[in-house]
């Protein structure tokens, strides 16, 4: 019975892992801490730059306006024995020419990986007994396919299936998942030149549904469902292209507002330096841009500085054009 307890408390607290202050207690918080060392830099506020694969992560409207075929690979370390990972690929797409004077119309399409998790956990009972170590890892993958009905404003949409599995937490020793479906919706305009403003609504009708047949002799199945969050973003880049601002508010009915910002500074298409404030939080990027093998490639790496946690976090992302 205490071990049956115990494993109830990790199935219902697990999604605190990965939760900052005013994030507790919601289910998929993964999906709200960032993914990407270049985005991390600038503070967490990308949904309104329409560069790389993560474009279908953060705003799927961005797609049409890629350039080319981009795949990305992406690897976080965590403090407190996390992780994230991310693989990615994008592409825009542009009909043949049309007679229409408006020209063809353009879209853009997407998939992804994300993964979150944690290991090392140490498992004891309601009495304090080493009872093992556990880990706990989340999945979500996205389909994205956006439209852009005029030049200068795209709207788009992301599906994803959210899947979370605890191995080992059973009666049996086997593993406890959950498998869910949620939405993301995004548009982007462009006023002029240069100037990028964004509006995202994450996480519709995104859940997770736990079924405790293996926990319990008669098992119940219980839904969490993830906060709802609005994003307001935009981005500015001068006219001679070596600086860029960033700036975004992060808002639902569940959670406090949370403010991203950030600033890249560019040489020319040798690199870049990131500085950003991710609600509050300092963050500091290099990118390093070059040619292999015909191919625009790019290496960047991201630093969080310690906020709550102990420690650092350490982000490394690999981009290349096709």
């Amino acid at each position: 019975m205490k071990k049956t307890l115990l494993y109830m408390m990790i199935l219902t607290g697990w999604s605190m892992v990965f939760a900052r202050d005013g994030d507790g207690g919601y289910a998929g918080a993964f999906l709200r801490m960032g993914i990407g060392s270049r985005a991390q830099a600038l503070g967490d506020a990308y949904s309104a730059v329409p560069q790389g694969a993560m474009a279908g992560i953060y705003n799927p409207a961005l797609l049409p306006h890629l350039q080319q075929r981009q795949a990305t690979l992406s690897y976080g370390h965590r403090t407190l024995d996390r992780y994230t990972s991310y693989v990615g690929f994008a592409m825009p797409l542009t009909p043949p020419q049309s007679q229409d004077s408006r020209g063809p119309l353009k879209a853009g399409f997407s998939l992804a990986w994300l993964r979150a998790g944690v290991n090392n956990i140490d498992g004891r009972d309601l009495s304090g007994n080493p009872i093992g170590t556990f880990s706990n890892s989340e999945d979500a993958f996205y389909f994205s396919f956006a439209l852009a009905p005029m030049s200068r404003l795209s709207i788009g949409v992301s599906a994803k299936v959210l899947y979370n599995r605890m191995p080992g937490i059973a009666n049996d020793n086997s593993a406890v998942s959950s498998l869910g479906f949620g939405m993301d919706v995004g548009a982007y305009y462009s006023p002029f030149t240069d100037l990028s403003l964004a509006v995202v609504a994450r996480d519709i009708n995104s859940k997770y549904t736990w079924n405790t047949d293996k926990l319990w002799e008669r098992g119940t199945s219980t839904t969490y469902a993830f906060p709802r969050v609005l994003r307001l973003a935009a981005a500015y880049r001068i006219p001679q292209k070596w600086l860029m601002v960033v700036a975004e508010l992060e808002d639902s009915k569940e959670q406090n507002p949370r403010y991203h910002m950030g600033m890249e500074f560019s040489y020319q298409e040798l690199g870049a330096l990131q500085l950003g404030m991710d609600d509050g939080r300092p963050c500091f990027g290099l990118l390093f841009g070059t040619e292999l093998f015909h191919r625009r490639t790019t290496l960047n790496y991201a630093y969080l500085f310690p906020d709550e946690e102990p420690g650092a976090d350490h982000l490394f992302t690999w981009g290349f054009d096709f």
